[in-house]
Protein backbone atom coordinates (compact mmCIF):
# COMPACT_ATOMS: atom_id res chain seq x y z
CA UNK A 1 0.00 0.00 0.00
CA UNK A 2 2.85 2.38 0.78
CA UNK A 3 4.31 1.83 -2.68
CA UNK A 4 1.01 2.76 -4.30
CA UNK A 5 0.71 5.90 -2.21
CA UNK A 6 4.30 6.83 -3.01
CA UNK A 7 3.62 6.35 -6.73
CA UNK A 8 0.45 8.44 -6.60
CA UNK A 9 2.33 11.30 -4.97
CA UNK A 10 5.79 11.06 -6.53
CA UNK A 11 4.62 10.46 -10.12
CA UNK A 12 2.66 13.71 -10.58
CA UNK A 13 5.31 15.69 -8.67
CA UNK A 14 8.04 14.39 -11.00
CA UNK A 15 5.93 15.24 -14.06
CA UNK A 16 5.42 18.81 -12.83
CA UNK A 17 9.12 19.15 -12.03
CA UNK A 18 10.15 17.93 -15.50
CA UNK A 19 7.63 20.27 -17.15
CA UNK A 20 8.89 23.20 -15.08
CA UNK A 21 12.54 22.48 -15.89
CA UNK A 22 11.82 22.02 -19.61
CA UNK A 23 9.93 25.31 -19.68
CA UNK A 24 12.62 27.52 -18.15
CA UNK A 25 12.83 30.84 -20.02
CA UNK A 26 15.83 31.44 -22.28
CA UNK A 27 17.23 34.98 -22.42
CA UNK A 28 16.25 36.79 -25.63
CA UNK A 29 13.58 34.25 -26.62
CA UNK A 30 9.79 34.64 -26.30
CA UNK A 31 8.21 33.74 -22.96
CA UNK A 32 4.68 33.02 -21.81
CA UNK A 33 3.62 34.85 -18.67
CA UNK A 34 0.63 33.69 -16.63
CA UNK A 35 -0.94 36.48 -14.58
CA UNK A 36 -3.48 36.28 -11.72
CA UNK A 37 -7.08 35.52 -12.68
CA UNK A 38 -8.99 38.64 -13.61
CA UNK A 39 -5.92 40.45 -14.97
CA UNK A 40 -7.11 42.37 -17.98
CA UNK A 41 -5.23 43.02 -21.17
CA UNK A 42 -4.26 46.51 -20.02
CA UNK A 43 -2.70 45.20 -16.81
CA UNK A 44 -0.77 42.46 -18.63
CA UNK A 45 0.48 44.85 -21.32
CA UNK A 46 1.47 47.36 -18.63
CA UNK A 47 3.40 44.74 -16.65
CA UNK A 48 5.23 43.59 -19.77
CA UNK A 49 6.09 47.14 -20.79
CA UNK A 50 7.27 47.98 -17.25
CA UNK A 51 9.50 44.91 -17.38
CA UNK A 52 11.11 46.09 -20.62
CA UNK A 53 9.41 43.61 -22.95
CA UNK A 54 7.31 43.71 -26.09
CA UNK A 55 3.94 41.96 -26.30
CA UNK A 56 3.73 39.36 -29.08
CA UNK A 57 0.33 37.80 -28.33
CA UNK A 58 -2.45 37.61 -25.76
CA UNK A 59 -4.55 34.60 -24.87
CA UNK A 60 -8.23 34.82 -25.71
CA UNK A 61 -10.09 35.14 -22.42
CA UNK A 62 -7.23 34.03 -20.16
CA UNK A 63 -4.63 36.04 -18.21
CA UNK A 64 -1.78 34.74 -20.39
CA UNK A 65 0.56 36.76 -22.61
CA UNK A 66 3.47 35.96 -24.92
CA UNK A 67 6.27 38.53 -24.89
CA UNK A 68 9.97 38.96 -25.52
CA UNK A 69 12.82 41.14 -24.27
CA UNK A 70 16.49 41.26 -25.15
CA UNK A 71 17.73 42.36 -21.71
CA UNK A 72 18.90 39.80 -19.16
CA UNK A 73 16.68 39.15 -16.16
CA UNK A 74 13.40 39.67 -18.01
CA UNK A 75 11.64 36.69 -16.40
CA UNK A 76 12.54 37.99 -12.93
CA UNK A 77 11.15 41.41 -13.77
CA UNK A 78 7.91 39.81 -14.99
CA UNK A 79 7.59 37.99 -11.66
CA UNK A 80 8.19 41.28 -9.86
CA UNK A 81 5.48 42.92 -12.02
CA UNK A 82 2.92 40.33 -10.91
CA UNK A 83 3.27 37.29 -13.17
CA UNK A 84 2.56 34.01 -11.41
CA UNK A 85 4.51 31.85 -13.86
CA UNK A 86 6.94 32.53 -16.72
CA UNK A 87 7.78 29.74 -19.18
CA UNK A 88 9.59 29.34 -22.49
CA UNK A 89 7.03 30.09 -25.21
CA UNK A 90 8.09 27.13 -27.37
CA UNK A 91 6.78 24.71 -24.76
CA UNK A 92 3.78 26.70 -23.59
CA UNK A 93 2.40 27.56 -27.03
CA UNK A 94 1.53 23.90 -27.56
CA UNK A 95 -1.41 24.19 -25.17
CA UNK A 96 -2.72 27.75 -25.45
CA UNK A 97 -4.92 29.79 -27.73
CA UNK A 98 -3.30 33.14 -28.53
CA UNK A 99 -4.00 36.00 -30.86
CA UNK A 100 -1.43 38.40 -32.19
CA UNK A 101 -1.40 41.91 -30.83
CA UNK A 102 -1.64 44.52 -33.56
CA UNK A 103 1.14 47.05 -33.53
CA UNK A 104 3.56 44.83 -31.63
CA UNK A 105 7.18 45.54 -32.45
CA UNK A 106 8.08 41.87 -33.17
Amino acid sequence: MRELLFGLIAGPLMAVLILFLAGQPVEGRPVVAVFPPGSGEARMIGAIAASGGAVLALSAGRPVAVSVAEAAGYAGRLYAAGAWLVLDARLAKLCMDVRAVSGSSR
